[in-house]
């Protein structure tokens, strides 16, 4: 068999890579082919349906994209780590972070927070407590070891992740403007790599990541992260990127050295010659090709002027880190690669860089809306045994929400977070959503509505969008499909409400021979407000009045619906007629009104439509007054409401049911826990 056969490179990926070089590659040339035109590094399905968003910068081809605020830029982006941490999640988790915090840290980014969006099956599985206690404490122990707060995140659990969790992490970072570092290297510079020493763990990480999990799955695909190490790099990085010297940055993840060089330089129209035997190394024995291709976590790599060198080395030298200058920029558009003046590899950058890109079929299929049956009483005991509802603290607690100073306050249960930022005297606010239940398109409609009423909820002011879209195999029809329609869906929001999609990141294969997950697209949104008295606050109170605001009957609202909205809670906050508001969770008006209860110890008595009771993603808000001439004054909008009821007492009251709070509590508080002990 063929080695490029061998290596899963399809066939017509492999004759355009003929077509391009004019002839075969050799062996070592295969082996840097199969990595970047892997669906991991080249996004072979992906890619050429990217590029119609709505977009407010340049920053779509960098490692994060960002909102400009003042004179600050705001960079972030979600990525996956499913593969890595499928095999071994406590590392994979670590390094997902380490390389998310990477990409936001290579544009010359202060990393000021973590998110992070988890599926696993369901809780009573083994196996799935295995994934949860793993993953999570790699979040844990990385984030809360290099100083950067986990704020926010969301985790569902469904029999359809048994096999294959779903692990996506958010990173976000601060920078003035003026002093971004772009990804775009210069001619006639030096090629240094900052860092650990390069070793092999990791070694065939991207290719890993783009095929289908197997029993075969090598552990050693999977990085092992340093967090300890982790924080030194990120100080030198930043402090590093303050030089004029520094011509470029990028981050050593998927392929090593291979992608971040090879990539510094296509965006820079030059060319690189590299030197491998001169990389820091952690055995003398390791091969050029495993130099390569290696992904050793918690290395750099910057382009320096040659006139730069002793201020670099300085900086390193005062954080103890290692440092190899690997190769060169050159004229020549070409990527040459030699071991000890052995010339293992001349590739046209064109024909590393951009690989062959499939087209993708759509079915236009037609989906069957579900009706439901309500059973309000067996409806409301499904909601608070359900893993999915209770409580989040087994995960939350592990996380440090404080470190840094910067958190406002901690929402835990609300899954928002917030920051305020003193380099722009602003307060920022992140949140994150998955919706799995309903079709792709669908799914996607409704997770970036209830993000932007999730944001106007708390006083913030939306801004711009980051996803992780994540599928089984690309070669599967359905999932073809289901991948457009989730990119339609997001391209018509990003245009009609003018949000810029700023960064993103696309993760086939995520499937097992026997097991292949939903369309699992996970967004998050970013909000600002420069007005600390704008933002709103989530409390409730004894004898709040509950009111609707909206129609419970309109499916999909559009751009001046959600407006209108906005606009009128905004005004009602800023005459001291509301208080708080909430938006209609996974869970309907109920699972909404009592995760408040529940939050603060008040229980509530409402009553209205009982089908509407536990309906998903109602385009309206929940409404929190303890002033007298509400009514009066929400008749003046022209736009339905509803008065439903208040939060008082004890208990909860709805439907001629009462339960007691108390016992709801200890249900809701303890199950998670509860299970994980078992």
């Amino acid at each position: 068999m063929e080695l490029y056969k061998k290596l899963k490179i399809d066939d017509i990926v492999y004759q355009n890579i003929v077509k391009k070089l004019k002839r075969k590659p050799n062996d070592f040339e295969t082996h840097l082919f199969s990595a970047m035109h892997s669906e991991h590094c080249g996004y072979l399905h992906s890619k050429k349906y990217l590029n119609d968003f709505y977009t407010n910068n340049n920053f779509q081809n960098e490692n994060a994209g960002c909102v400009q605020i003042k004179d600050h830029c705001i960079f972030f982006k979600i990525e996956s780590h499913n593969h890595p941490c499928a095999i071994e999640p406590y590392q994979g988790s670590m390094t997902g972070i380490g390389g998310i915090i990477r990409d936001v840290l290579s544009l010359g980014a202060k990393p000021i927070c973590l998110l992070n969006s988890l599926k696993f099956g369901r809780i009573k599985e083994s196996k799935t407590k295995y994934y949860l206690s793993e993953v999570v404490r790699g979040i844990s122990d990385y984030g809360n070891s290099t100083g950067i707060p986990v704020i926010s995140g969301e985790t569902i659990f469904n029999e359809q992740f048994e096999n294959i969790p779903i692990v996506n992490v958010l990173a976000a970072g601060i920078v003035k403007a003026d002093k971004i570092k772009f990804s775009s290297a210069k001619e006639n510079s030096y090629i240094i790599i900052l860092g650990s020493k390069t070793g092999v763990d990791g070694l065939g990480g991207a290719t890993f990541a783009s095929d289908v999990l197997s029993e075969n799955s090598k552990r050693s695909s999977v990085q092992i992260g340093d967090p300890y190490l982790k924080k030194l790099l990120i100080e030198a990085t930043l402090k590093i990127n303050s030089l004029n010297s520094i011509l470029a940055c990028q981050d050593l993840g998927a392929s090593g050295i291979l992608s971040s060089t090879s990539e510094l330089c296509y965006k820079g129209k030059c060319g690189a010659k590299l030197y491998l035997q001169n990389v820091h190394v952690q055995n003398e024995n390791i091969t050029p090709l495993e130099i390569m291709l290696s992904e050793t976590q918690e290395r750099m790599a910057f382009i320096v002027e040659k006139t730069g060198l002793e201020e670099f080395k300085k900086i390193a030298d005062e954080f103890e880190l290692e440092f190899s200058i690997i190769g060169e920029t050159t004229e020549e558009n070409h990527y040459s690669v030699f071991y000890k003046d052995k010339l293992l590899a001349d590739i046209p950058l064109e024909a590393l860089c951009e690989p062959y890109l499939y087209t993708l079929k759509s079915l236009n299929k037609k989906y069957e809306k579900n009706i439901k049956t309500y059973n309000i009483k067996d409806d409301f005991f499904e909601m608070i045994n359900d893993e999915n509802f209770c409580s989040k603290k087994y995960i939350y607690s592990q996380f440090d929400q404080e470190v840094q100073g910067r958190t406002a306050f901690s929402q835990k249960e609300n899954s928002i977070g917030i920051l305020y930022l003193k380099e722009i005297s602003s307060f920022i606010a992140f949140c994150i959503e998955t919706n799995i239940d309903v079709s792709a398109f669908d799914a996607a409609i409704h997770s970036f509505l209830n993000l932007y009423r999730k944001l106007v909820s708390f006083g913030f002011e939306p801004l711009g969008l980051t996803n992780c879209l994540n599928f089984s195999s690309p070669d599967d029809i359905n999932v073809q499909s289901d991948f457009l329609e989730t990119i339609e869906a997001l391209k018509k929001l990003s245009k009609d409400f003018l949000i810029p999609v700023v960064s993103g990141n696309v993760s086939f294969y995520n499937e097992t021979n026997n097991y292949k997950i939903p369309p699992c697209a996970t967004f998050s949104m970013l909000g600002a407000i420069d007005d600390k008295n704008k933002v709103i606050k989530p409390n409730i109170y004894h004898n709040d009045k509950i009111f609707l605001l909206g129609d419970c009957n309109c499916v999909f609202p559009d751009f001046s619906y959600e407006i209108n909205l906005k606009n009128i809670i905004f005004d009602l906050y800023e005459k001291k007629l509301i208080h708080s508001v909430k938006t209609i969770n996974k869970y309907g008006i109920i699972g909404t009104l009592l995760k408040n209860s529940l939050f603060y110890g008040i229980g509530f008595e409402i009553s209205y439509k009982k089908d509407l009771y536990f309906k998903k993603n109602l385009p309206c808000y929940l409404l929190l007054s303890n002033h007298g001439d509400l009514t009066e004054e929400l008749k003046k909008y022209n736009i339905p409401f509803q008065y439903l009821g208040k939060y008082l007492g004890d208990k909860i009251k709805f439907d001629d049911l009462v339960f007691d709070l108390d016992e709801i509590n200890q249900i809701y508080q303890n199950k998670i826990c509860f299970e994980m002990e078992k």
